[in-house]
């Protein structure tokens, strides 16, 4: 399990690198009284990507355990398609993201609604969770008890809220005082966010390529 964990860690600091859920928690920080209303997007944004996870996972299982034959050749044409995507996707994210979008702010900031607001956030954005994807597709390939398997999904889950939690503790560390400093980081992520999503996008889809092609000449990498 250690080796799929170092596996998995890097593609889940990847896809915290989430522009959406950063910028809504930047926003909640800027409310009054903003901790509980925070914490409660973070639950929200957590339990349910957690909860998608485990569904697709056990969705597959079942897919896979019906054709014993297939899962090998499944799986890597599986991880192959994931590949060429986050190929395209990376190369051509700066075009993309030229058009800046205005993320949408919950009308109402109570704690629930907060909490339902992020559960939809992550929903909406769920299909297009490429690198969460390929974590699947890894976990699904090896086969974890179902104990395990809730835990690895709670481990890469983690990781991908750990950008809320911080600026979460810097407001709680600072106070008002965190305002500047979370306003900087979020220039920064404008400046940098996408060309280092855009690198890493690309990196992860040549890495899972190859290993499609090493799998084929019988030499797999993972």
């Amino acid at each position: 399990m250690s080796s799929l964990l170092a596996y998995l860690i890097p593609i889940a600091a990847l896809d915290s690198l989430n522009p959406t859920t950063t910028a809504v928690q930047m926003y909640l920080l800027s409310t009054p009284k903003p901790v509980p209303r925070s914490v409660a997007f973070i639950a929200g944004v957590f339990i349910t990507y957690w909860a998608a996870g485990l569904a697709v996972v056990l969705g597959a299982n079942r897919l896979t355990s019906n054709l014993p034959g297939l899962p090998p050749l499944l799986m890597y044409t599986l991880q192959l398609v994931i590949g060429i995507v986050l190929l395209i996707v990376g190369w051509n994210l700066n075009k993309s993201a030229t058009k800046s979008q205005e993320v949408k702010r919950p009308a109402r900031l109570t704690i629930v609604q907060t909490f339902l607001f992020g559960s939809a956030a992550t929903l909406w954005d769920f299909p297009t969770a490429l690198p969460y994807l390929a974590a699947i597709e890894r976990i699904v390939r090896s086969q974890f008890d179902l104990f395990t398997t809730m835990s690895i999904l709670a481990i890469y889950n983690a990781i991908f809220v750990f950008p809320l939690i911080v600026l979460l503790g810097l407001y709680i560390y600072l106070g008002e005082r965190s305002v500047n400093l979370i306003q900087a980081i979020n220039q920064s992520v404008q400046k940098w966010g996408q060309k280092i999503l855009r690198v890493l996008l690309i990196g992860l889809g040549i890495l899972l390529i190859v290993d499609c092609i090493a799998f084929a000449l019988g030499r797999p990498i993972f």
